[in-house]
């Protein structure tokens, strides 16, 4: 298929339902979107529409839209590839297609089964579900919500809340403003958290956070058979001044440990 372009000067929301294959958005400062679809597949095989959500904005939608026999979609994979505007609001359905984001949109909302998730810079919220694919990602302006089977979660930060849910996934973030993690087997992992209320819970998983100095901190750790250790001084580190956090953790089997954050996590 050939490629296509679209004006989009004033912003855009990107809608794809992919089945399988990859899916590649690089942004820049432009005003136009360009679409490449790339493998054996006849045009008629796809749903493309640009429509207008107010204010000039405008809504791409790439959806493919050929059944196999009995369910599902047809065999083979689809490869999807996109430039759009800085700041575009990305939302991607999927079965198995990776998903990779290069450089700062506005939001991401993605549902997936398989398939991996990979972005840049979210000037915005984040909410990922899927099964088996893991969601690795730079910095997170605003909310990541994160549900998973099995799949991993690697973020460097997230300024805001963190929410997430896994049966047998890891977490691992470097820093949060916030967190709420419930976990079976899954191990979390995050390098500072900021202030507020976190609370994390797991059957098996193991549990490391880190304090930031300075911090004021409460702690409410508690371990059924897993060991529970803090490294923090408890002499009154952080006085008035310092951020207010109260941390609660709790596992059935999984170990605890509560260690101070580095300079940067």
């Amino acid at each position: 298929m050939e490629p296509r372009t679209f004006d989009t000067p004033d912003g855009l929301e990107l809608a794809l339902r992919i089945p399988a294959g990859s899916i590649r958005i690089r942004t820049e400062e432009t005003g136009e979107t360009r679409l490449d679809l790339k493998g054996e597949r006849d045009e008629d095989d796809f749903l493309i529409s640009l429509d207008d959500v107010g204010a000039r904005r405008r809504r791409l939608t790439v959806e493919y839209r050929k059944r196999g026999i009995g369910f599902g979609w047809g065999s083979g994979d689809v490869q999807v590839e996109l430039t759009v505007p800085t700041g575009a609001q990305v939302g991607v359905e999927t079965g198995s297609a990776d998903l990779e984001v290069s450089g700062p949109i506005g939001s991401l909302d993605v549902k997936s089964g398989s398939g991996d998730c990979r972005f840049g810079s979210v000037d915005g919220d984040v909410a990922v579900k899927t099964a088996s694919g893991d969601v690795v990602g730079d910095t997170v302006t605003g909310r990541l919500t994160a549900t998973t089977a099995s799949g991993d979660a690697r973020v460097r930060s997230v300024e805001g809340a963190l929410v997430g849910h896994s049966a047998s996934g890891d977490f691992a973030i470097g820093a949060a403003g916030s967190a709420r993690i419930t976990t079976a087997s899954g191990d979390v992992e995050i390098g500072a958290v900021r202030s507020g209320d976190t609370t994390i819970r797991s059957v098996s998983g193991d549990v490391e956070v880190g304090i930031p100095r300075g911090t004021r901190v409460y702690l409410d750790l508690a371990s059924t058979s897993g060991s529970t250790v803090s490294d923090l001084d408890m002499s009154g580190d952080g006085g008035d001044a310092g951020a207010h956090l109260e941390l609660h953790v709790s596992t059935v089997s999984g170990d605890i440990r509560v260690v101070r954050a580095a300079a940067e996590a």
